[in-house]
């Protein structure tokens, strides 16, 4: 496993996809910043009273984690197509003959995709966070602790981003080309956020806490949460956050170990001699 994990590694390291993927980490966040700085200096509100509270560091800080915006889509079709040139180049076929096991091959391609998905989306966080303070003000919620919300809204959104990976592995071991899998994960990336605006515009404390088990639900929660406009929003008196922040940390870990499971199953049938 070490072996495999280790060849996994450096391939992708050297592979041109991961350093256009680190540019566009440091690129997008430049743009972003410098084009809400243009929006605001064109538009006369700079230095005008309540300019802050439409363009502040907040907004443009607390859409780093989605997965469907500029970045969000990049990471995991990147991730998809790394693992799918195992299939293309005769690797994958190579080592099932010298003897590795399935199950290693498998775990070994899944955690490089998280590595990689992980690794982009934190530099790509810290960029946007860095360049945003740089340029706009920082507002704070007197009534949130600080600290534990900056831990929730990060972790929370690692966690989304190791999840997608275990999607776009699972698609990449089941149609063993980047296309479909590019495609078939932008999808359910896309319909799992329209599924989350729309429970988000429901009446959803019928359902109570069962709602967070829908995955990247409790991230909508977090990035509304003094990290956007719509944060200036106050929460429900009885909402625990770190009951919240358990429960999305769940459902990430089960609905990724049954992608896992599926993708597992189905590459233990494939035929790759």
């Amino acid at each position: 496993m070490k072996r495999l994990l280790k060849a996994d590694i450096y391939r992708v390291l050297k592979n041109k996809l991961s350093l256009i993927a680190l540019i566009l980490a440091v690129a997008f966040p430049l743009l972003i910043v410098l084009m809400y700085a243009g929006i605001r200096a064109v538009s006369g509100l700079s230095g005008e009273e309540g300019a802050d509270i439409l363009f502040n560091a907040n907004s443009i800080i607390g859409s780093v984690y989605s997965l469907t915006n500029n970045l969000g889509l990049v990471i995991p079709a990147f991730a998809g197509i790394l693992v799918c040139s195992d299939f293309s180049n005769g690797t994958l076929r190579n080592k099932v003959i010298a003897g590795n096991r399935r199950v290693e091959i498998y775990f070994s391609h899944l955690i490089v995709s998280i590595l990689f998905s992980v690794a982009i989306i934190t530099i790509y966080a810290a960029a946007t966070a860095g360049f945003a303070l740089i340029f706009f003000p920082f507002t704070r919620d007197p009534s949130l602790n600080m600290g534990l919300e900056i831990m929730y809204f990060v972790l929370n959104g690692t966690m989304a981003f190791a999840f997608i990976a275990t999607v776009s592995t699972m698609f990449a071991m089941l149609f063993r080309s980047a296309a479909p899998t590019i495609i078939f994960t932008v999808v359910f990336a896309v319909a799992l956020m329209a599924i989350n605006t729309v429970v988000m515009l429901i009446d959803y404390e019928k359902f109570k806490y069962a709602v967070y088990f829908i995955p990247t639900f409790a991230g909508n929660i977090f990035n509304l949460n003094n990290f956007s406009i719509i944060g200036m929003l106050s929460q429900t008196a009885d909402t625990s956050r770190g009951l919240i922040f358990a429960e999305a940390m769940l459902s990430y870990l089960f609905f990724g170990a049954v992608n896992t499971g599926i993708g597992l199953l189905v590459f233990g049938k494939r035929d790759v001699k």
